[in-house]
């Protein structure tokens, strides 16, 4: 279901999170899906640091109050985002023994060493890098914009899954749905055209799905259950969650291309902004937070 309610006034949400009875399989009998979607706990929260550092250095350039509000409505809305998937990283992940910090610290080295390339660039070139990152930003925020709306009209009560971490996803598809727009206005406000844009959602289209799978397969190995699997065999599992409907399947992928593509392309004919800020008014998170 689609609307086309127009902006809302964005605005970073407390929630708080409770994982201490979070079992690693979290959709029982699903221990590969369960890994494939935790897997946004350890890609989202660095990606959102990035999204929120060139919104911060394309903020002083723009001169549209509205957008302006808007994106800064945006960049609390990622800071929380990325603490709150941090927190289910070190507070789920950690207690079943599965220790991401190797892997975090040599992207997070590699994060800064680019930040501190960016820096040493002239100024017009910096500002043409960080135009083509607003760019591939509203690419990826296309890609989470179609992943929120899934989360928020997944049936994961029927699969049994584990409340906290159904909650976490579900409250992060929400506020995807919610400020779906925003990142695409910048890049247009900022003169990306359509050509540039469908070139690297074309890439986004490819990496995002790639990386998700190299993580999957990486917390498979880490988890002591079950056994070796090698990357051909969980693309297998995964293509078979899909088939189950407890992963969203490679034409959903598809379809959101064949829209970004079209001429006429609106972010909000993804998902429901109606439906998206009733699940957050009624967040367990949220609840537990203002309760607090």
């Amino acid at each position: 279901m689609n609307d086309k309610a127009g902006a809302v006034a964005l605005r970073p949400r407390a929630v708080r999170f409770d994982f201490r009875r979070a079992p690693l399989h979290w959709i029982p009998g699903e221990p590969v899906a369960s890994h494939a979607i935790s897997g946004l706990n350890l890609i989202l929260p660095l990606g959102e640091r990035g999204f929120v550092e060139m919104f911060r250095r394309a903020l002083p350039y723009v001169a549209d109050d509205e957008l302006r509000e808007q994106m800064i409505g945006f960049m609390g809305q990622e800071a929380v985002h990325a603490e709150s998937h941090n927190q289910a990283i070190w507070e789920f992940l950690r207690r079943h023994g599965i220790d991401p910090e190797p892997i975090l610290t040599e992207v997070e080295y590699l994060f800064d060493r680019a930040i501190i390339r960016l820096d040493t660039l002239p100024e017009p070139l910096r500002h043409r890098v960080v135009v083509q990152m607003l760019a591939a930003i509203a690419g990826i925020e296309h890609f989470t914009a179609i992943g929120g709306d899934w989360l928020l009209n997944q049936d994961f009560e029927a699969l049994g899954a584990d409340p906290a971490l159904t909650d976490l996803f579900r409250w992060h598809g929400a506020e995807e749905v919610e400020h779906r727009s925003v990142a695409w206005n910048v890049a247009r406000y900022f003169g990306a055209r359509r050509p540039r844009l469908v070139t690297i959602y074309l890439g986004v289209s490819v990496g995002l799905p790639v990386g998700l799978l190299a993580i999957a397969w990486w917390l498979v190995r880490q988890d002591p259950t079950l056994p070796n699997m090698g990357p051909v065999r969980v693309v297998r599992e995964v293509n078979s969650g899909m088939r189950r409907g407890v992963l969203p399947r490679w034409r959903l992928i598809g379809r959101g291309f064949a829209s970004f593509v079209r001429a006429d392309y609106d972010p909000q004919d993804t998902g429901d902004t109606a439906q998206a800020v009733a699940y957050l008014a009624q967040s367990p998170a949220a609840k537990i937070a203002h309760a607090s």
